[in-house]
């Protein structure tokens, strides 16, 4: 049975998004792009604002190459390739042939938040269900379904009546608030993102569910028009800092997500100016704010 090595990569100062488009000039077959940090000290979605940097005091590279290839020459290649000054540190295991593709699928499966609302990825066939399914590719884009703070989204959506209304989302990575909230029976809905990659990956689940949702890289890209419902996805720092922007294009009701407990009074205080915020939800740590105006 033929084999295959994972080789983790400890790099100097680097971005290692940029090099990882050029590592494949070295024959590997997959990279992947791993944080180092413990979980909670992970910025597990960018925020909004910003996007994520991958750099090597928070994240190493994963390669993926044939197992008879040469470790000692592929990595005296990169040092070439990189202009590194020496040797980085490494690890390696060799595993035995898998099918890759249907692993990584069989990590992603049918998620069903409510009773009439489920997510599924594109490769399941879908079984028999009465309400409404939406299908979600995994990407470059945050969202899938499975984070706490997303399925708070998703439930507030169903919950409140949402038939004829204009929805802005704002951080809208993967597309699945606004793509919700089309099918729930929005009226219009756009989507906010800063990462282009995400983007595309939110165009091709748009696709997937047959319709059509504009997505732009700026608030400032679209006409200051009110929606009736603004919904924003992202960190209680980021949703203080656009508190402003957001207030220019909340019409009737404005809904901030990713806000963890300790966090709800200092969102509440900042958006005091001109809108009152109340607890909508909890779950776990992970808050879910509304306000009227």
């Amino acid at each position: 049975m033929k084999e295959w090595k994972n080789i983790t990569i400890n790099l100097p100062e680097l971005n290692l998004e940029t090099i990882s488009d050029e590592l494949f000039e070295l024959n590997i077959i997959a990279i992947s792009i791993e944080d180092k940090r413990e979980h909670h000290k992970s910025d597990w979605f960018h925020d909004g604002v910003n996007p994520l940097q991958y750099n090597s005091k928070t994240h190493k590279l994963s390669i993926l190459v044939d197992g008879e290839d040469s470790t000692k020459k592929l990595m005296k290649n990169l040092v070439q390739l990189l202009e590194l000054n020496k040797m980085p540190s490494y690890q390696e295991y060799k595993f035995k042939d898998q099918n890759w593709i249907h692993h990584t699928q069989n990590s992603f499966s049918e998620l069903q938040v409510t009773n009439n609302l489920r997510i599924i990825p594109p490769w399941v066939e879908p079984s028999i269900f009465q309400g409404i399914t939406i299908i979600i590719n995994p990407g470059y884009g945050f969202g899938t379904g499975t984070h706490i703070t997303t399925q708070q989204c998703l439930k507030w959506l169903e919950a409140n009546f949402i038939k004829g209304q204009n929805l802005l989302d704002f951080g809208s990575g993967s597309g699945i608030l606004s793509i919700a909230g089309k099918k729930l029976g929005a009226k219009e809905t756009i989507g906010i993102e800063i990462d282009p990659k995400a983007i595309e990956n939110a165009k091709q689940n748009c696709l997937h569910n047959k319709m059509k949702i504009c997505f732009y890289k700026s608030i400032h890209e679209i006409q200051a028009n009110l929606f009736d419902i603004v919904i924003a996805n992202i960190l209680s720092k980021t949703l203080i800092s656009l508190k402003d922007e957001l207030k220019l294009y909340t019409g009737k009701k404005l809904v901030l997500s990713g806000i963890l407990a300790n966090q709800v009074q200092d969102v509440i205080t900042a958006y005091s100016d001109w809108i009152n915020l109340n607890e909508y939800s909890r779950t776990d740590e992970w808050v879910i704010l509304e306000g009227n105006l």
